[in-house]
């Protein structure tokens, strides 16, 4: 027997949307903490940009390194509520409460503030990573039909595209009118807890529309040697080239991403256009999705992230021309920008399988959870490092929260949000370009495993 239980083989229109909104509960804190906590650390408790930065790349750093403990615990985990539900029946309603506390604490520069603002924050990752990736594993507990995991996956992306738009968009202009403006702490613990409390129902939701679907049986898998597993992917040339680019454009963009606000408070002199930004360009990578899609079935994959270089590139440099002065031309370039990042996003997750083929055709052997687990730990590292990356370089540039910053600092932050992610860019197209799968390639791959497990034919 395998490890892999038998589940119903038709599911609900309706259990599909009550499994994927469970993402919307997910994104909901992921968002709020990727786009806005190194800001309000800064701008609103008041913490050195160094400090804040340090303690957002210890958090990220701590959530990676939860992430396969979490995962090891939950795969061992039997109980007569399934494998993965009771996390999310029992963890939600306990990290609503902790995503709240993030908002609250001492201000000002204080010893307390800081070390308040680390704990919370490693809490937080902590009990969001119990929840998290639980339900992310249990898209392929419920069903083992790959049309209908197709359907679960594309109902989860709508929600948890929703909940990233509510979040960019609506976090600024709400934290402000709930509260004494953007700077006021009243209004982000509202919103906190409002937030905490849409997650909860939300991940409760998902937990209802997996019942009876999350069955768990009680033998393990058969585990290979962690040396043969190493051999694999250290033989895998398109897994090391794919999670080179990648890394490389996580800590890149999060130089452009995470000043976004700093630049509209600033240069442009409006924070609350800052939120707006984000949400354009979170409605753009959402629209932008399924015609790349579509790009990948005409030209390929990698031709596809190639391609997509293009409009992050014009993005870049018509944002770095306009120099704050046209709102026209700066939100033209958030566009072209997200048209650019919606390609990696596609590519990226679209690419990854493959290369667990090419280690298995180098080698024999499949390691397909490490493949996924390493990729998810070198992005949140890269994210953390590029957050302490920005955190330190705000304070060398001469940044203090809340006054008008000088020519110098402002020509500091416009040449970083233009030079960084314009090198990861061209850097990891580069190495793309090396990917050595296509179309032909992975079909061939796939035949040559499927061949190498057929039993050997008996001599007449």
């Amino acid at each position: 027997m395998g490890n892999i239980a038998t589940t119903p083989g038709r599911i609900s229109t309706g259990r599909k949307l009550a499994i994927g909104i469970g993402d919307c509960g997910c994104n909901l804190y992921w968002q709020m903490t990727q786009l806005y906590l190194l800001f309000f650390y800064t701008d609103v408790v008041g913490l050195p940009a160094q400090t804040a930065g340090l303690i957002y790349m210890i958090a990220l750093i701590w959530d990676a390194a939860m992430d396969p403990i979490v995962g090891l615990v939950a795969d061992r985990t039997r109980s007569r509520w399934g494998r993965y539900r009771p996390y999310l029946v029992l963890g939600g309603p306990v990290l609503a409460p902790a995503f709240v506390v993030l908002f609250a604490g001492p201000g000002a520069q204080t010893a307390g503030a800081v070390a308040f603002a680390l704990f919370s924050q490693l809490v937080f990752r902590t009990l969001y990573a119990v929840v998290a990736i639980p339900y992310a594993s249990l898209f392929a507990r419920v069903t083992t039909d790959s049309a209908q995991r197709g359907d679960l996956t594309g109902f989860r992306m709508v929600c948890g595209a929703l909940a990233a738009i509510i979040v960019a968009t609506l976090t600024l202009p709400l934290a402000s009118a709930m509260g004494d403006g953007v700077g006021g702490r009243q209004g982000w613990l509202i919103l906190g807890a409002a937030y905490g409390v849409v997650a909860t129902a939300c991940l409760l939701t998902a937990a209802w529309g997996s019942r009876g679907l999350d069955v768990a049986d009680q033998a393990d898998p058969p585990q290979r040697p962690f040396k043969e597993a190493w051999r694999s992917l250290s033989a895998n040339r398109a897994l090391h080239l794919l999670l080179a680019a990648i890394v490389i454009s996580a800590f890149s963009t999060t130089m452009f991403s995470k000043n976004l606000l700093y630049y509209f408070k600033y240069i442009v002199g409006n924070a609350e256009l800052g939120s707006m930004a984000l949400g354009v360009m979170a409605l753009t990578i959402v629209l932008a999705t399924p015609l790349w899609a579509v790009a990948l079935r005409l030209i390929g994959k990698r031709n596809s992230w190639l391609v997509g270089a293009a409009p992050t590139v014009t993005g870049l440099v018509l944002w770095h021309a306009a120099d704050g002065q046209s709102l026209a031309l700066l939100f033209s370039a958030l566009v072209l920008q997200a048209i650019g990042a919606a390609a990696y996003v596609v590519c990226f997750w679209s690419m990854l399988p493959d290369t667990v083929e090419y280690g298995e055709w180098r080698t024999d052997v499949r390691t397909e959870s490490l493949v996924f687990g390493l990729t998810v730990l070198g992005q949140k590292v890269a994210l953390g490092l590029g957050a302490g990356a920005l955190g330190l370089a705000l304070t060398h540039f001469g940044y203090t929260p809340n006054v008008a910053q000088s020519p110098e600092t402002l020509q500091s932050i416009k040449n970083l949000m233009f030079w960084a992610p314009l090198a990861g860019t061209l850097i990891s197209a580069g190495l793309i370009a090396l990917y050595p799968i296509d179309r032909r390639a992975h079909a061939r791959m796939v035949a040559d495993i499927a061949a190498r497990a057929l039993p050997p034919h008996p001599s007449r």
